[in-house]
């Protein structure tokens, strides 16, 4: 009786060896291919194959009381690139954009050291040829109402303080090496259901070559305009605005 039991016991614990040792050997293969997976996405962002297009985007911050100096550098861009369905409601949203030319960087720079307060933040999307993907500018509106193709929308009907806001891009590669791509301002989580609005009547085209910047930001002065609603925010208790450059390669 008792070298049965023990036989039988020898056996139980020779079979949960085996499957302690089984699930560890299963462990291991996933943590594996888990860590290759991860490489490989990792080489597919930063490895260029030519074929994918690369767009560095940098978003500079600074009170509102110092935009002036920001929307300045639009003095150093060419806004004749720019091509909109409606160049009215464009110029009513107070959106501005521009192709940054030789004299942008060197001012960029003079400015950012003469700015009381300021955040930068630098990311990167890597698109297929004709995809689509989005530009987060942050979460809140900031205003308390805003005007957009002949109606208001105001904080006490929308869900301004839970609203994301972001540019929705889609790039192109054209026969010439030029890279086009379209612009979108979205809205999203922004009705009572969290839907999304897209700003489709204010679809801005760009063109330009490879390493060229595009300049993105709006009028000062215009509390109620969607560039206002776009790209001003709070920090610390101060109002801020946010200047954003979109600079695209072939990746």
């Amino acid at each position: 009786m008792h070298k049965t039991i023990a036989f039988i016991l020898s056996a139980c614990l020779l079979l949960t060896g085996c499957q302690a040792d089984t699930d560890s050997s299963a462990k291991s293969h996933y943590d594996r291919l888990n860590r290759e997976i991860e490489i490989l996405k990792a080489q597919a962002q930063t490895t260029p194959t030519g074929s994918n297009i690369r767009i560095v985007v940098n978003m500079l911050t600074t009170n509102s009381s110092d935009y002036d100096l920001l929307d300045s550098l639009f003095q150093y861009t060419d806004q004749n690139i720019i091509a909109t369905k409606k160049p009215d409601v464009l110029h009513r949203s107070g959106l501005k954009l521009g192709l940054a030319n030789a004299g942008f960087k060197v001012r960029l720079d003079i400015i950012k050291s003469n700015l009381k307060y300021s955040e930068e933040t630098e990311l990167f999307l890597v698109l297929a040829d004709g995809a689509t993907g989005y530009i987060d500018v942050g979460t809140e509106i900031a205003v308390p109402a805003f005007y957009y193709l002949g109606r208001w929308y105001s904080a006490a009907d929308y869900r301004f303080r839970r609203a994301g806001k972001s540019l929705k891009v889609t790039a192109h590669k054209l026969p010439n090496d030029m890279i086009a791509m379209k612009l979108t301002p979205v809205f999203s989580r922004f009705t009572s259901d969290a839907a999304n609005m897209e700003l489709t009547e204010l679809t801005t085209a760009v063109t330009a070559p490879p390493g060229k910047t595009i300049i993105i930001g709006g009028t000062t002065g215009q509390d109620k305009s969607i560039a206002t609603a776009l790209f001003s925010g709070r920090s610390k208790g101060e109002k801020t605005q946010t200047l954003i450059t979109v600079t695209p390669f072939i990746w």
